[in-house]
């Protein structure tokens, strides 16, 4: 496992240029950690990739995640449509309509509140994120079920992206989603850009 390096900035297109300078010198991407912290919000960025050998099949990840303050009640999980959850559906997985034709045919959705969701999740440039990568994992989830557990939010996918902008993309998409669930923290001023 690599270090994880911690960037800071006041603006998204600071802090991406730390990380891309950063990830252009990195000779090893195969476990890359990096603590984004931006307007009083962590995030925590992890790139997995192993390339497996012999018989073992290989594995790649990419991983965004931040604790959301104020441990919200709300939770969601939007997940990719496939042959899988179509199978889980017949057997009683409960899909969400968001009556947004394109996310409700690209995602399996659940969520406590669909209305806030819809709410959420209206955001151009979160749609469109969404829209772009259809193989992304959302949620929004406690960390366990015990009592005042953390919320976290979180976005995977099951492939090692390193390109610079394609993380900014997600990072960015994940930013505004945590700007609308929470209130920055500490009075901070959250610049997007």
């Amino acid at each position: 496992m690599s270090t994880s390096r911690i960037y800071s900035a006041p603006t998204e297109t600071a802090l991406w240029q730390q990380v891309a300078a950063d990830l252009a010198q990195e000779e090893n991407q195969y476990a890359y950690r990096a603590e984004l912290r931006q307007g009083g919000y962590s995030v925590q960025f992890e790139l997995d990739i192993d390339l497996g050998g012999g018989f073992e099949g290989g594995y790649e990840l990419t991983t965004f995640r931040a604790v959301v303050a104020g441990r919200p009640d709300f939770h969601f999980a939007l997940h990719e449509q496939d042959w899988v959850h179509e199978i889980g559906k017949l057997l009683g997985l409960t899909d969400v309509e968001l009556d947004d034709p394109e996310l409700d045919a690209a995602f399996i959705i659940t969520t406590n509140d669909a209305g806030t969701l819809r709410a959420l999740l209206t955001d151009s440039a979160v749609r469109a994120t969404l829209l772009a990568y259809p193989e992304l994992r959302l949620s929004l989830a406690p960390t366990s079920s015990e009592p005042g557990a953390e919320v976290v939010l979180s976005c995977t996918k099951e492939e090692g992206i390193t390109d610079p902008a394609q993380l900014q993309e997600i990072y960015h998409m994940l930013y505004v989603l945590l700007l609308r669930l929470a209130p920055a923290p500490n009075g901070a001023v959250a610049a997007s850009q």
